[in-house]
């Protein structure tokens, strides 16, 4: 690319602020003043219709063909219609609705004041300058619907694989395998998804030899963008809020608040005031500014703020146009029911029921709908009906200001019993949250939930059904308290040991509490503290868990601490006390590695002390590693562990060896990706991914993801970007060599949920030519004349004195170079006689060879 700058800048439109004019007295003898002149301007294009991105004030609204056209002045402009600027927001003032009327081209500036229109031919970018007050309003983040890529045909098959082989002292060896395979196809808009996994283990001490191969989910989804909605048919889960979220298949239709602007996803209050003078409207929380607006004289509202948190005060600073500044602070708080007023979200789910066992599977059919309200509240609720079971939930949450913001809710049920006879209850449920922000504190209290004894949630109600057997309740736990030292050698995917309870009556819960404090203390120090409790109907147990934590730095060291409480259904309880050292051993820009110790101390278990250190390497830092010794009232054990991430999945590794026991384990994931072009690997999958091409490619790396690089045939997918927002997506610039040219190196995607977006970027490796080159009249290629290769590409511009400058030219290729639309007006570089090897593309990068230019059309006569 840099022989292509050095052009641009000799004929000084590389870093010119102004456009750059050109005297086109030096063009005397030039077939086409008009088209020389034309082409003399950066960005530049002849008259046609082209794919254009569109950008008003900065963001970009639209991808569309855009058709320029010659003004009587000589220039060429883009073809804007009034319905084409009205379909982008832009507030035109009243005329004539006559559809020819609507369908000429206007001139922008001349319709509204202040507005300016500028284009880039060579990054293909148009871009709108319109003032606020001529523009709809609309949220801060906002995507057009016609900015979403539903993306291309594609399989996706996404793996992981595990597996460890134990040598235990008192037991036969044994291996275990696990695998599971998330598969998808993408066809248009439509996304059909398949889970499945196998266990394999033998010679397990609690399994024996097995082969295990399940099925877990299907499902067949799509957006309804229109609507800001989804449709799942197959296995899903309703959403948690009004009804506790529970497992089925069938049919679910809900808004998707991925599709909002990003200013709209989350509450926060309607900042509201008044601007004596209008001005300028600042809007900050925690000293940061979060949004400026400005806003006309008189009362204003701003809908569209995005706080740092969800929780605080708001410092509202209205800066006058006569200098004077008012400044009121507003509080708020957000619980989890809450919606921005005017927001609405519903579900409609119906299906079975595909919870525990499942040998009970109940029908069901449940709805539920949310309303922000202006007044900062948001009314909710539901309906559910089931196969011997039926409920209905209403409540309403609201911002306090600074008293916090609350919900409290009720829910009615009535249950048939698989035991005999029906229940009546309710349940109730309160939810609280605060910031203390001088304080740094955050508080959250919720009271989820006190419930009657004849109260069964839908969940609870199955699980009713699911355990009767013979007259009494059966229910299997898992145990994960095990005492047998064998079983800190098990693999942590490996299920724990299961154990019968049985019992005559059911145990329903009876009520939840859960309590949450964050505190900062300065700036390296907080201080968190969480509580939970559950108790049930007909059992005196409780579940408890306390857990209070303390995280600080002195200089580059991190420490915690840490004390943990906890007591089980079945009575068994465990109190842990412990601190970590952390350590930075250095760090390189291609490596960094920490020690790491740990002491910890169980009521149960005993002491525990660790040490080790842990850290990565290679560029992107695609290998980690770690290194751990360990001692404990079992005795001391030691252990090593690597990973390495690259552009077609993850490897792992790790043994460890104990006084009774040794494992080894290993794991893999990644991806295929099955296009249209054929088969490219990846890293593991998301929801949403993009698939990069760059032709002549290879090796290149992606900004995007640590590892990534284009395969030998320039393809590489970035998983995990974001649905329904601008996604940048970009080559790696340090490994873009001389012998590359590319027009554009990044660009941006907007994809939505599941989609395979591509990205396609135009790569070149070749020689960088300035070719000194004359006509077969002898006169000179026109200064602003285009050179093209056979596909159609731009590879280089005419500077003074007719010296094309061409990058990324092959041996093989032949080069066109225009300057106007007629025949005469064109000419032929033939490159054969230079004998452009590979290996002169990479060694020699830039140079000056002498060329003839030759025309095929009839030339007219010369002027006098």
């Amino acid at each position: 690319m840099a022989p292509l700058a050095v052009a641009l800048n000799t004929l000084g439109i590389g870093t010119a602020v102004a456009a750059p004019q050109f005297n086109l007295d030096f063009l005397r003898g030039a077939q086409n003043e008009d088209d020389v002149a034309m082409l003399s301007s950066p960005g530049s294009v002849l008259p046609g219709t082209y794919p254009f991105s569109v950008y008003l004030n900065g963001d970009e609204i639209a991808r569309e063909d855009i058709r320029f056209e010659r003004l009587a002045s000589g220039e060429v402009q883009p073809c804007l219609t009034r319905t084409r600027l009205r379909a982008w927001s832009i507030r035109l003032p009243n005329g004539q609705r006559d559809p020819q009327v609507q369908a000429r081209c206007e001139s922008l500036p001349a319709l509204l004041a202040g507005s300016q229109v500028s284009y880039n031919g060579n990054q293909q970018r148009l871009d709108l300058q319109v003032p606020q007050v001529h523009l709809h309003t609309l949220p801060r983040g906002y995507i057009r619907h016609a900015l979403r890529d539903q993306g291309i045909n594609a399989l996706l098959v996404e793996y992981t694989l595990n597996g460890s082989h134990d040598r235990q002292e008192h037991a036969d060896n044994s291996n275990y395998l696990y695998a599971s395979i998330n598969s998808g196809l993408n066809l248009g808009m439509w996304r059909l998804r398949h889970t499945a996994n196998l266990n394999r283990t033998s010679n397990d001490p609690a399994t024996g030899n097995r082969t295990h191969w399940r099925s877990r989910s299907f499902r067949v989804e799509t957006d309804l963008g229109s609507q800001r909605s989804r449709l799942v048919l197959g296995d899903s889960y309703t959403a948690y809020g009004v009804f506790d979220s529970v497992r089925f298949r069938g049919a679910k239709l809900a808004n998707d608040d991925d599709m909002l602007a990003f200013s709209q996803r989350s509450y926060a209050p309607v900042v509201r005031g008044m601007a004596p003078t209008g001005g300028r409207v600042e809007v900050r929380q925690d000293g940061h500014l979060v949004h400026s607006i400005n806003v006309a004289p008189g009362p204003f509202e701003i809908k569209d703020v995005v706080p740092n948190r969800m929780s605080g005060e708001l410092e509202v600073s209205v800066i006058g146009a006569d200098g004077a500044v008012q400044r009121h602070r507003q509080a708020f708080s957000a619980v989890e029911t809450m919606l921005r007023p005017g927001l609405t979200h519903y579900e409609l789910s119906a299906g079975i029921l595909r919870n525990g066992e499942e040998r009970y599977r109940p029908g069901f059919v449940q709805a539920t709908l949310a309303h922000g309200l202006p007044s900062s509240a948001t009314p909710y609720g539901g309906l559910l009906v089931a196969q011997n079971y039926q409920s209905i939930a209403m409540g309403v949450a609201h911002d306090l200001g600074r008293f916090g913001s609350a919900s409290i809710d009720i829910s009615h049920a009535r249950t048939q019993l698989a035991s005999g006879g029906s229940r009546t209850g309710q349940s109730y449920r309160f939810l609280y949250s605060k910031s203390l922000n001088a304080r740094g504190t955050e508080f959250r209290l919720v009271g989820h939930r006190y419930s009657t004894s004849g109260y069964y949630g839908f969940s609870d109600a199955a699980n009713e059904h699911e355990q009767w057997r013979n007259d009494h309740y059966e229910r299997w736990e898992e145990d994960f308290e095990t005492s047998d030292s064998a079983a800190s050698a098990d693999p942590a995917w490996r299920p724990p040991a299961r154990q019968a309870i049985t019992s005559a009556r059911y145990q329903n819960k009876r009520s939840h509490l859960e309590v949450a404090v964050d505190q900062r203390i300065l700036d390296d120090y907080s201080l968190n503290f969480s509580y939970s409790s559950q108790n049930y109907w007909a059992a005196q147990a409780r579940e408890r868990n306390l857990h209070l934590g303390f995280n600080g730095r002195i200089g580059a060291v991190n420490y915690s601490l840490f004390f943990r409480d906890t007591r089980s259904r079945r009575g068994r309880s465990d109190r842990n006390l412990g601190v970590s050292l952390t350590v930075p051993l250095g760090r390189r820009a291609a490596a960094r590695a920490n020690a790491v110790s740990a002491y910890s101390h169980s009521r149960n278990s005993g002491a525990n002390y660790q040490a080790g250190i842990n850290g990565t390497a290679m560029r992107s830092e695609k290998l980690g590693y770690g290194l751990n010794l360990g001692h404990s009232d079992r005795g001391s054990s030691a252990a090593v562990n690597a990973n390495y991430t690259g552009s077609k999945g993850s490897l792992s590794f790790g043994a460890t060896r104990a006084r009774d026991y040794q494992q080894v384990n290993w794991g893999a994931s990644g991806a295929w990706v099955v296009h249209g072009n054929g088969l490219t690997l990846a890293q593991s999958l998301h929801s949403s991914n993009v698939l990069v091409h760059a032709t002549d490619g290879a090796g290149i790396g992606l900004e995007n993801q640590s590892g990534v690089r284009l395969d030998r045939r320039g393809y590489g997918v970035i998983s995990g970007v974001a649905a329904y927002r601008n996604n940048r997506v970009a080559l790696r610039s340090d490994d873009l060599g001389a012998d590359i040219d590319a027009s554009r190196i990044n660009g941006t995607v907007v994809p939505t949920r599941g989609a395979l977006v591509r990205m396609d970027f135009d790569t070149r490796r070749g020689s960088n030519l300035m070719v000194h080159s004359l006509l077969g009249n002898g006169k000179r290629v026109p200064m602003g004349a285009e050179v093209f290769d056979h596909d159609g590409h731009k590879r280089g511009v005419a500077g003074p004195d007719g010296t094309l400058f061409v990058s990324g030219v092959r041996p093989d290729d032949s080069l066109s170079v225009r300057w106007g639309q007629e025949t005469y007006q064109a000419c032929e570089l033939h490159l054969a006689s230079l004998q452009l090897s590979a290996s002169t593309i990479k060694s020699q990068g830039y140079r000056h060879v002498d060329l003839q230019c030759t025309q095929s059309g009839a030339q007219p006569r010369d002027r006098p």
